[in-house]
Parts: C-alpha cells; sequence; structure tokens
C-alpha cells in the first residue's frame, strides 16, 4: 500500500502563526485548514475552496510563513487529485520559501511531502535526499517536531521497502513504533507504521503477525473524526483484502476489496482504487474469471502509466504478460513482458526483474526458442539466488524477536520507576486537592466560554461552507448571463429588414464574435478534459491563413488602446490545410493574449505566420521585461507566474503547450537580453501527420468577441390586464438586463408582470394567477427551485405551467429541473424564437386543456385533472357546486368563500382551467344541470330554471338558447324520442 491518503496531512495545522506576526486573523486561518483536513481525502474540491481562502489572508498581509504553509495545502491538493507536476512544484516552492524564512519547521513538512511526492514516482533517490532534507530541518523536542520526525521515518521506510530493502524498511518502521512508546504519537503517524509492518510480514507470508499490525493500524484510526477514520481504514481494508487473497479466502476478499474500490471511486481517489485493481485481477484469475481479470489489470495499468507510477505500472504489465501466456496468446504476453522491462528500467526492482524473466522463459519455450527460454531462466534463478528471501525472512524474524524482547525490557524498567514514584505521588495529592478544586472552576468557566465561542465559529463556518458551494455554481451562471445579453439582441437586429448593409455586416461580425466568445466559455468549464485524457484533436480542412488573419486582426484595437505598435506578416496563403481549429484558435489568442499583456505602453509586438515544408511556423516576439534561466525553465509549468502580483490563473502558456503537443507540434521560448521575448510554434499541418479518427468532415471558419450596453432595469404591472385578452405571462429574474430583455420579446403578445427573485414571483404568482410563468434557476432570497416547488404544491397555481432558465448545462441539471415539477427548461444563452415557441406551445396545450374542461357535463375530476393538486381543487368546486348550485343567491362572492379564494383568484384558476369567467362557469354549470333535467326529468319546463338556481325566466330561456341554440322546450323535444 502506498498510503496514498497522506496521513502527514493532519499537521497543517502546525502553523506557528502568533500573536506577534502582522496582526493575520490567526483563528480563521485555523479554521480554514480544518475544513481542509476535513474534505482533502472525501472532497477534494471543497478543501480548494478553503486553500484558496487561507492564501487569500497569508498574501494580504504579505505573512510569507503563513504563504509557505498555504502553498503546501496547494501541493496536498494536487497530490490528492494525482496532479503530480503541480504537486512537485507548490512542495519545493513551500520547502524554499520555509528556508529562506528560517522557518524550520514548514521546511521540514514541505520536505516530508516532496519526499513521498517523489517516491510515488519511483524517484527514490531523489525522495531519498527529500527526507533527509526534512530531518535536517528538525531541530526541537516539540509534539510538532516530534510528529514530523516520526513521519518522516515512515516515509524512508516505504522508500526502502519499494526497493526491497526490507531489512532497512522494518528498522525504520520499527524507530516510529519505539518512538510511540516514548510518547505518544498521533493515531495516523503510528498507523501508517504499523501498516506497513503488516505489509512487510504479509509479503513473507507470516499472516498472525501481519494480520495483528492491520489490527492495531485499524485501532489507531478509529480515534480519528469520522471522515477521516473511513477513508484511512478502507486503506487498511485493501491491506486486510491481499491477505485474505494470501489464505485463499477469495470470496472474502474479493467482498472487502470490492466495497472498497467503491468507496474510493466514489471520492476519486483512482490511486487506491487502482492498487484494489490489481489484487481483483489476481483474485478473478483465481477463479478463472480470465475476461474480468484482464479488465481490472488493463485498467490499473493505464492509470499507473498515466501518471507515471512506473512500480506499479511494470506490476500489473507483468500480471498481464502472465494472462496472455495463460491465454496462449503469446505475442501479447511477448510485448506485455517489453512493457514491463522498459518500465523497471528507471526502477530496477529486483522482484519484477526476476518474475518477468520466468515469464520470457515460458514464452520463448512455448515458441521453441530453446536458447532464449534457457537464457532468461538463467536470469531469473540468478536474481532469485541473491535475493536469499530465506535468509531475509529469518533475520527479519530475528529483529522483530529482538524489538519484542527490548520493549518488554523497557516496560518492567517502566513499572520499577512508576512504584517508586507511587509513594511520592500520595503525598502530593493532598496538596494537589485544594489546588485542583479552585483549577476546576476556573477550567470550567474556561470551557464554558471555549464552548460559546466555538458555536460562534461553527456557524461562521456553516456559512462559509455555503457561500462556497454558491460561489461554484454561480462560475457558470456568471459566464452564460452576460452572453444571453450579448446574442439576442445581435440576432434581433440582424433579423431588421430595415438594417442598412453596412449595420448588417457589423452585426454579423458580432454574432461571430459572440459565438466565439460562448465557445471559448464551453472550453474553459471543459478544461479537465486534459487531465482526464478525454481531449482528443478534430482535424478538418480549411485556409488556415485566413483563420490566423482574422484572430490577429482582433487584437489591434487593444493594441491601439495601449499604444503598442503591432506588426503582422501572415504570408498569404489559396492552398488549404489540415489542423484543429479551435487548438489552433487557443494557441494563438493565448500567446497574442500574453504578449498583449506584458508589453508595455510604447512598446512593439510582432506576430509571424508562414507555411514551410507543409508545417505552420508561428513567432510572437513582444518587448519588455525578459525571462531569467529559472523562468524560462517553468514557464510552461501550470499554475506557474513569474511574479505572484500577475494576473490571470497561469495556466494560459502550460493549456498553449499541451495543445501544441497534442497537435504533434513543439514550442520554445527564447528570451536571450531580458528585453524582449520570443514564442516559436511549429504545428504540421499536412493529412498525413494525423490519425484517421482524428478527422472530421467540417471547414474551419473564423470567430471572435463583442460586447452589449447594459439596459435600464424595468418592473410593470398592468391594473387593466383583465380588460385584455392578451394571456399573463409572469417573468422571474433577478437580472435586470435579462429581464428587459425578455419583458421586449414578449410584451407584443402578453401582458407581462415581473419579479426579481423567487419570493417576489411566488407572492405576484399566488396574487395574479398568470397563464404562464418564466423564471431563472438562480437567485436571491428564493430561487426558481424553491419558486416551482412552491407553485406546483399549491391548490392555486398548481396549474401554471413554468418554464426554467439556467446557466448550468447538462442533461442532469434538465432532469433535475424536470423533476421538481417544471414543464419545461431552456440553458443560457438562449433563443429568443425557441423560447417563444416554447411558451406558445404550453399556452396552447392549456387552450386545449380547457377546451375539453369546457365540454364536460358534470366536473369529473379523476378524468379531467393533470395532477393530483387540481383534482383536489376540482373536487372541492364539485362539492360546493352540489350544495349551492341551485340556490339563487348562489353568486360568485359566495363561490370564492366557498373555496377558500379571492374573487380574482378564482376567477384566474377557474379562467386557467376552463376558459370561462367564474360568473360564466356558474352559469354555465346551471346551464348544464338544466338540460339534464330536461333530458331525464318530467319537470315543468317553467320550473327548471328556477329549480337550477335562476330567479328569472325570461333570462335562463335566453342564455339556455345562447348556449345550445334552441329553447328549453325545443331541447326537451328533441331528446324525448331518446
Amino acid at each position: 500500500m502506498k498510503f496514498a491518503s497522506f496521513p502527514f496531512l493532519f499537521l497543517v495545522c502546525f502553523c506557528s502563526w502568533g500573536q506577534k506576526d502582522k496582526k493575520i486573523d490567526s483563528a480563521v486561518i485555523a479554521k480554514y485548514k480544518t475544513k481542509v483536513i476535513q474534505y482533502i481525502n472525501p472532497k477534494p474540491d471543497s478543501a480548494l475552496y478553503y486553500i484558496k481562502k487561507s492564501f487569500k489572508v497569508a498574501q494580504k498581509s504579505s505573512y510569507q510563513k503563513g504563504i509557505a504553509d498555504t502553498e503546501y495545502l496547494y501541493a496536498q491538493y494536487f497530490r490528492r487529485t494525482q496532479q503530480t507536476d503541480s504537486a512537485l512544484y507548490y512542495f519545493q516552492s513551500s520547502a524554499r520559501r520555509s528556508e529562506n524564512e528560517k522557518y524550520n519547521i514548514g521546511a521540514a513538512i514541505a520536505y516530508n511531502g516532496l519526499c513521498r511526492n517523489l517516491y510515488l514516482l519511483s524517484k527514490f533517490k531523489d525522495a531519498e535526499f527529500a527526507c533527509d532534507k526534512a530531518l535536517l530541518n528538525i531541530n526541537n523536542e516539540d509534539e510538532l517536531s516530534y510528529m514530523t520526525k516520526a513521519d518522516t521515518y515512515t516515509a524512508l521506510g516505504t522508500i526502502y521497502k519499494q526497493q526491497d530493502f526490507i531489512k532497512k524498511a522494518q528498522m525504520y518502521f520499527l524507530k516510529v513504533d519505539s518512538m510511540h512508546i516514548k510518547k505518544s504519537l498521533r493515531p495516523d503517524v503510528i498507523a501508517a507504521a504499523y501498516q506497513n509492518l503488516g505489509n512487510i510480514y504479509l509479503g513473507f507470508d507470516d499472516f498472525n503477525l501481519a494480520e495483528s499490525y492491520y489490527v492495531k493500524a485499524n485501532n489507531q484510526f478509529e480515534k480519528l473524526p469520522a471522515a477521516a477514520a473511513e477513508y484511512y481504514m478502507s486503506t487498511n481494508n485493501v491491506e486486510l483484502g491481499k491477505l485474505y487473497f494470501k489464505q485463499q479466502k477469495l470470496n472474502l476478499a474479493d467482498s472487502i476489496l470490492t466495497q472498497s474500490q467503491k468507496f474510493f471511486f466514489k471520492i476519486k481517489d483512482l490511486s487506491n482504487a487502482a492498487e484494489i485493481g490489481t489484487t481483483l485481477g489476481l483474485i478473478k484469475l483465481k477463479k478463472n474469471k480470465i475476461e474480468e481479470a484482464e479488465t481490472h489489470f488493463t485498467e490499473s495499468f493505464e492509470f499507473y502509466k498515466e501518471f507515471k507510477f512506473n512500480l506499479q505500472a511494470a506490476t500489473n504489465a507483468l500480471e498481464l504478460a502472465k494472462l496472455s501466456l495463460l491465454k496462449n496468446s503469446l505475442q501479447k504476453a511477448l510485448s506485455w513482458s517489453q512493457v514491463g522491462i522498459q518500465l523497471n528500467k528507471s526502477i530496477n526492482n529486483s522482484i519484477i526483474k526476476k518474475d518477468l524473466a520466468f515469464v520470457l522463459a515460458d514464452i520463448y519455450i512455448q515458441l521453441g526458442e530453446h536458447e532464449k527460454a534457457n537464457n532468461f531462466n538463467e536470469i531469473g534463478y540468478k536474481i532469485k539466488d541473491s535475493l536469499s528471501q530465506i535468509q531475509i525472512a529469518e533475520t527479519i524474524k530475528e529483529i522483530e524477536g529482538k524489538y519484542q524482547t527490548e520493549q518488554r525490557d523497557e516496560e518492567i524498567k517502566s513499572l520499577k520507576a512508576e512504584n517508586e514514584l507511587a509513594q511520592q505521588q500520595k503525598k502530593n495529592q493532598r496538596n494537589l486537592l485544594v489546588a485542583g478544586l479552585g483549577f476546576t472552576t476556573l477550567a470550567g468557566i474556561f470551557l464554558f466560554l471555549l464552548f460559546r465561542n466555538r458555536q460562534k465559529t461553527n456557524k461562521k463556518l456553516k456559512e462559509l461552507d455555503t457561500a462556497k458551494s454558491n460561489f461554484f455554481a454561480n462560475i457558470s451562471h456568471e459566464f452564460r448571463t452576460p452572453l444571453t445579453l450579448i446574442l439576442n439582441p445581435i440576432d434581433a437586429a440582424i433579423a431588421d429588414p430595415s438594417l442598412s448593409d453596412n449595420k448588417r455586416e457589423q452585426f454579423i461580425v458580432a454574432k461571430r464574435n459572440s459565438d466565439r466568445l460562448l465557445s471559448l466559455v464551453n472550453q474553459l468549464l471543459d478544461l479537465s478534459k486534459i487531465d482526464a485524457g478525454q481531449l482528443k484533436l478534430h482535424i478538418q480542412k480549411g485556409n488556415i491563413q485566413n483563420i490566423i488573419s482574422g484572430l490577429a486582426e482582433s487584437f489591434k484595437y487593444s493594441a491601439e488602446q495601449h499604444n503598442i505598435s503591432y506588426k503582422l506578416n501572415i504570408e498569404k496563403r489559396k492552398e488549404e490545410s489540415w489542423f484543429d481549429k479551435d487548438a489552433l484558435e487557443k494557441i494563438v489568442v493565448n500567446l497574442l493574449s500574453n504578449a498583449m499583456k506584458y508589453t508595455p505602453k510604447d512598446g512593439d509586438i510582432t506576430f509571424n505566420s508562414v507555411i514551410e515544408n507543409n508545417t505552420l511556423l508561428l513567432r510572437v516576439k513582444n518587448t519588455g521585461v525578459g525571462f531569467t534561466k529559472s523562468e524560462l525553465e517553468n514557464i510552461f509549468m501550470r499554475f506557474y507566474q513569474t511574479d505572484a502580483q500577475n494576473e490571470g490563473t497561469g495556466i494560459g502558456l502550460a493549456l498553449v503547450k499541451e495543445l501544441v503537443e497534442l497537435h504533434k507540434g513543439t514550442i520554445n521560448v527564447d528570451s536571450e537580453s531580458k528585453e524582449w521575448v520570443c514564442f516559436s510554434v511549429s504545428l504540421p499541418i499536412d493529412e498525413n501527420s494525423f490519425k484517421d479518427e482524428e478527422f472530421i468532415n467540417a471547414t474551419a471558419n473564423i470567430t471572435s468577441s463583442y460586447k452589449v450596453p447594459l439596459m435600464e432595469e424595468s418592473e410593470v404591472i398592468d391594473d387593466e390586464f383583465e380588460a385584455s385578452h392578451k394571456p399573463i405571462l409572469l417573468i422571474v429574474e433577478d437580472n435586470n438586463d435579462v429581464r428587459s430583455l425578455l419583458k421586449q420579446n414578449f410584451e407584443s403578445d402578453y401582458n407581462i408582470l415581473t419579479a426579481s427573485n423567487g419570493q417576489i414571483g411566488i407572492d405576484l404568482a399566488i396574487e395574479r394567477v398568470p397563464d404562464i410563468i418564466i423564471s431563472d434557476i438562480m437567485m436571491p432570497v428564493k430561487d426558481g427551485v424553491f419558486l416551482t416547488k412552491t407553485l406546483k404544491n399549491n391548490e392555486l397555481t398548481s396549474h401554471i405551467p413554468i418554464i426554467l432558465l439556467t446557466a448550468k448545462a447538462g442533461d442532469k441539471n434538465e432532469l433535475e429541473g424536470i423533476e421538481i415539477g417544471a414543464d419545461d427548461y431552456l440553458t443560457k444563452p438562449f433563443s429568443s424564437k425557441i423560447l417563444k415557441a416554447k411558451v406558445s406551445n404550453l399556452i396552447a396545450i392549456r387552450h386545449k386543456l380547457q377546451s375539453r374542461y369546457s365540454q364536460e357535463i358534470v366536473l369529473t375530476p379523476k378524468d379531467i385533472a393533470v395532477t393530483n393538486l387540481e383534482e383536489q381543487f376540482l373536487n372541492k368546486v364539485q362539492q360546493v357546486l352540489e350544495t349551492k348550485l341551485i340556490e339563487s343567491s348562489f353568486n360568485v362572492e359566495n363561490f370564492s368563500k366557498a373555496v377558500g379564494m379571492s374573487r380574482m383568484q378564482l376567477h384566474r384558476k377557474i379562467k386557467a382551467l376552463t376558459g370561462l369567467s367564474a360568473s360564466e362557469f356558474v352559469r354555465s354549470q346551471r346551464l348544464k344541470l338544466a338540460a339534464q333535467l330536461l333530458k331525464t326529468s318530467d319537470i315543468n319546463i317553467s320550473q327548471v330554471g328556477y329549480s337550477v338556481g335562476f330567479n328569472d325566466h325570461s333570462y335562463f330561456a335566453k342564455c339556455f338558447k345562447d348556449t345550445y341554440k334552441c329553447t328549453p322546450t325545443e331541447y326537451a323535444k328533441k331528446h324525448e324520442s331518446s
């Protein structure tokens, strides 16, 4: 087990944030670090949020020790998320900064982290050197220094164990155990040593001793906070699974490892998941499930190979070679063996070398090449003899026995000393009793104050946690909302037939640039594809120089604004080339943006683009402050910035380099005179440079950017709505400009109500009962989700169709919107035409339902209700009508009181369901009842009107004729025969 969880992380509370240190709010930073500890293993992205907060506090006060500590936390985050290069950079930066500040314990901790990161990459010499540096910086005997020393011994033991120096590894792990006996170590530190000792004894098939150490490790892990305990005990379960496998308890091993792997996949700890995959492969092989075994080995190999964990990758290559040999796939077995040999060159692991030699011997025997088989057999046995495993195992036992004896001797001495002290302690106890009572009183007061303060702190931390969640959700929202405001007015302007050709051309350019901006936003949100290895080339044919020219021209205005001399030398070509348009755009735009950012006023930028021998050569040169040799070496490193005060994220040039290499090209930077910087890019653009699967059928075009002015806020509630026959549309949107845009799009066909947040929207919907609602999801006070749930669960408003607008793209978010009761869902930036069509369709569906309801002879709620709440409302109406309809005094006022609504609310609800006003609905129901009586009863026709609630026969006859196109008498005669 690599112990990838990094037990040392619990040392992040190490910082000596003293009271004299530049008035830094140490309590806030300590709380941030507590959150980092809580989240780093189960939720690393949450930990990153608090790391950034901590860094801002330290940087604001220019407190170098605090910055060094936070760089260490950044390194931990990148290590946890398998971004090893970034982790190395931050460990090194933290160590250097700490040494410059003579902050010895900070340097020791950073070097410890660097050591662990390096041995995962199988860079054992460098890792050993880093651990030695950590120990050199420990020059105190305080608790933190003691813990750091113990944890560094564990790291050194792991280094030697991975190189098969078992005796030396065991010595360091037992040193940690001795330190624990002398002075208790923190649970995660001593547990790491126990776990590694268990691994050593498992390697020599001493199952009882191995299990005893694993149990010891779990006993320590149980003392940690719940989330951390679950994580670390899961790492220990991996070792127990290996133990059960070796004991041939295959089902038990399979069960515990499968469960642990699910846990690690859930928290995206792919390193531990891959390690489990290797053991599961061995288990499946034992169960003769060959295909499942091959899948596990292959998945683990691919992970380890990608992240350069050569030892583990070589181990899986070895297992795949054995498996291929078992399947009689000799060439495949030979190929996997060669892969294993290449990977093992950098680590020179004797056991892997020995096993590969024996596998190759078996392969060549089956291929009939006996001379080669004999050679590899000879190599294998030589390595096996040199290892002297039996002798090593006996030595290990001897060390363990000696250690146990020394431990017992120490315990005897300790007991004697304790006995001598016992008598003296009795005398002291009397004196301490009085002092203890006073101290207890003071401690009680102190604990009460501490408890109250902790409650306040916990409340603040919950608020910070909520703020963090909102922050990540708002990123997408804040990108897409402005794009909506850009695209809609442009579309409207282009569609205007009165627009001049010159103006239309300008808007087409703006449209093209806006589309490109949207494309860049989407690419920004998908940057993780690079790390996941999911970013693929999309090669297409086009005039590459025309596209480059268009991109370069878009920077002219910026150059003029900053008084920069901007020279373009772009070779004109008619021939088309093969390239990835998106990759090319990002390369050119990032390089030119970088040049614009760092070129001073009155400076110079030169951009050259030529094609030679089917290769595109780009050159961006700008004046300004050049780079040092050290800066040039790190300039393409992700998150690297030459000056911490510079704007940006430090990923632009790193992204350029990755895209250039993805495009089979190269990039170089030169800055000899320290007065200028020059980036040179070489990209192949011929068809033969790319694989078949990298081509797409498309022609490349050009895009750019544009910004529109903001509109004034508009809030409209029309009191004359009832006089209009237009449907009422309620728009709920917190952004003034989007709200105004929506109002302008719909006001010609709808009466508009607007609300600036979800709560106002709910209040307006209940008061005015609109025909349809368009609502944003992310809003202050109450959001669109709350609005939808509230209105869909309110009898008065449950029938109202709701369309949700959101900046969060993806099927999952759309499904969430539909599941909470929304009738439709649209992602920003949206098309006005599509939104209008959706609104119109939902209104049309409502009209069809109204038509059906209005034709019902009597209300039958279960047949006509769309939702349970509508059925509930119609049942209530039915009950009222059954008891009150025939009363001549029954009117709309009585009706509204009977169903618990205002007159207007009842009117809007009935209108929405049937298309009739409340009074028309009552009259309609009375006429339907009269028609029923005329068909089925012998009652006198003159009495029918009075029987159903009309108090004027003439008025009844008129209404009946208007509805049924005949008098009551004629209607009765028509239905006599039936």
